[in-house]
This record gives structure tokens, sequence and C-alpha cells, in this order.
């Protein structure tokens, strides 16, 4: 990748969105480039490494293997996700696993390095405190639903969000590529027989249909009511 594709890709990364050329330019030249192919471990939980990471291309996954192997994922990560900021800041270990989905571009800054970059543009200071509160915020919603929902509405919820981040039109949302029945069910700590009748049955009903390698929300706001429901929120 070469200085302008550098400058383009973390020009799309939200915190530095609002960075001057020269300054990102200066962001650039300072991050370390790192190629990933699908399946290749880009954090390790528990490690001691402290850098910032920013997907420059590809996409990502957070998650955590128990000693058994039992995989628990917490999201997805896109290009132009910043990740890696915990360690950075508190200098503690990794507080989960990413691994690269596809072939993805990885820039990383040292610790110090972030550090100053936040003390020097408080526009980055900023928007790296709304990435914070909005994490906070979904993860907040997550300990909620697996506190008070049953499995079925747990897999409504999570479809909900996977609808959230994808493209929609006309009250339709396409997943792609479809999640498996195991992502789902690591997802919402449950098993794949659980989401494989869950699915059947939003299928049945049509709110759910499979395009291809593509998983279409055939009605986006009627799922938002069933967790909706569920969670006691429903309007009346």
């Amino acid at each position: 990748m070469d200085q302008q594709q550098q400058l383009r890709t973390l020009g799309k990364v939200a915190i530095l969105a609002g960075l001057s050329g020269s300054a990102l330019e200066r962001v650039a030249t300072s991050c370390k480039w790192r190629q990933f192919a699908p399946g290749q471990q880009i954090l390790s939980y528990q490690d001691p490494s402290t850098d910032v990471h920013f997907l420059a291309a590809g996409r990502a996954r957070v998650i955590i293997y128990s000693r058994e192997g039992k995989a628990v994922v917490f999201t997805d990560l896109k290009a132009g996700t910043m990740f890696g900021e915990i360690a950075a800041i508190d200098r503690g270990p990794r507080s989960a696993s990413v691994e690269a989905l596809e072939n993805s571009s990885v820039a990383s800054l040292t610790a110090d390095q972030f550090e100053n970059l936040l003390l020097r543009e408080p526009g980055v200071a900023l928007a790296t405190l709304r990435q914070f509160a909005s994490e906070v915020r979904r993860l907040s919603e997550r300990v909620l639903e697996f506190s008070t929902l049953v499995v079925q509405n747990r897999i409504q919820a999570e479809l909900l969000r996977l609808a959230a981040s994808s493209p929609q039109h006309h009250g339709e949302a396409i997943i792609t590529p479809a999640p498996s029945l195991s992502d789902i069910a690591n997802r919402i700590s449950t098993h794949r027989e659980a989401v494989s009748r869950e699915l059947s049955r939003l299928t049945s009903v049509g709110l759910i249909r499979r395009q291809g390698g593509d998983l279409r929300i055939t009605n986006v706001a009627r799922l938002e009511e069933f967790v909706r429901e569920a969670k006691g929120e429903a309007e009346y």
C-alpha cells in the first residue's frame, strides 16, 4: 500500500476523520502497517502489548476462547474502526483477541504515540471518548439482554443489531455475508440447535429469508417490535 492509499484509508477511520491533511500524514507516517490473512490473529487475549490499531481495510472479529475452546464473540469490526485502545490507555493486558475475517490491512501506533496524538488533537480525543461511550452503551444493552431475555429473544436482538449495521432499503435489511448458526450462537451464549429453530420459525412467518450467501430481514420494524416487547419497552 503506497502513501496515498494509506492516507485515503486512514482518512476513513472515524476518530481521525477531522484531522487536517498534514496531521493525517503525520499519523500515517508514524504508523506501522501490516497485512493479515483470514483467520490470522491480530491481537491475543491477555497479551501485554499496548499498541492501538486502525483497521484500514478488511474485516475482523473481537473474540475470546474459553479454556475448553468455546468461542465468545463480542463484535465484528469493519474497515475504519479503531481497536486495542483500552490497553493503549490503561497499559493493562488485552481484554479480548482480534482475528482477521478476511484479508485485512492494519495500521498501528504505540501507546505513547497514541497518547501524544490525543493530547495534540482535541478532536481525536473527543471522538475517542464518544467511541468509548458508544461501546459502554452497547455492552450495557447486551448485559441486560443476557440477564432478562430468553434465548429466542436474544437471537432476535442479535439479528436486529446485525441489521442496524447493514444496508437497509424500504424497511428491509440485507446482512452480508449471512452469519452462520455457530456465529450467532457464540454471540449470545447458546447452541446451534436453538439458533436453527428460531431462524426456521422466523423464516416460516416471513420475517427472514436466505438469499444466496446473504440473510434478508424482510421487516426490520417488526423485528424491532418483537425485541421491544420482550424487553417491556413496547409503546401503547
